[in-house]
């Protein structure tokens, strides 16, 4: 993608396209459900930190990873066949920037029921379904930071949330919007910059919310803002 935007070419070959779905889709729902394992680690971390080094092994780490991106390379292998196994008409025009599924279904002259279905049981088990286990595991960690006496102790055991529930709420917000309506309706230019956040600026943004807890990144944060500030005044 960056190499068109580079070159200033709108075009990429039938097989450019299924590599680049396939690529997307992949990471797309490897994220979900490394968001998912996440939350579940700061559960064990907060609710029972006495039991933390038993649980959260290097083993379990390492299954866990395996286990994620496996899952997200067989989903997105489906999705991928079932996409590029559809008559296409005689117009391929993409009305997106990369090749993903709603606006490729488009451009189909067949049925594309299957596909819809497909797409509607991803985004019940590694949407909704992550989702409600991601806010369920707060719901305990929530009780549990209530429970503790200390300010202190409240605020050190929020902040180990804080980044992770931020890249939840902006990941999951615009995927829901995107991909929960049905696929039948237009490819609109508003589907297109909530397809920017999820699959450009969440990336982009991921390095930075995970290091606000470090001080010297929140005080050179701060001092470039205070000089944007100070300029634009």
């Amino acid at each position: 993608m960056l190499y068109n935007f580079v070159l200033g070419s709108y075009t990429i070959t039938f097989h450019g396209c299924a590599i680049q779905l396939y690529l997307f889709s992949w990471i797309e729902i490897t994220e979900l459900l490394l968001l998912t394992y996440m939350a579940f680690d700061r559960y064990i971390a907060i609710c029972k930190p006495l039991h933390y080094t038993l649980i959260i092994t290097r083993r379990v780490c390492f299954q866990a990873v395996i286990t994620v991106w496996t899952v997200g390379a067989f989903s997105s292998g489906v999705h991928t066949l079932a996409a590029f196994s559809l008559s296409f008409c005689v117009k391929l025009e993409i009305n997106h920037f990369f090749c993903e599924i709603p606006p490729l279904l488009k451009l189909s002259c067949t049925d594309t029921t299957l596909n819809e279905m497909l797409t509607l049981l991803t985004d019940v088990l590694f949407g909704f379904l992550c989702f409600i286990f991601i806010s369920v595991s707060y719901f305990f960690i929530l009780s549990s930071i209530a429970h503790i006496h200390s300010a202190e102790g409240k605020k050190k055991a929020a902040s180990t949330c804080t980044s992770h529930i931020m890249v939840v709420l902006i990941f999951y917000g615009t995927l829901f919007i995107a991909y929960v309506k049905p696929q039948s309706e237009i490819f609109s230019n508003q589907d297109k910059i909530l397809s920017v956040i999820y699959a450009v600026f969440v990336p982009l943004l991921n390095p930075l919310i995970y290091t606000l807890r470090n001080k010297d990144m929140t005080q050179a944060i701060l001092k470039l803002v205070s000089k944007i500030t100070l300029y634009a005044v």
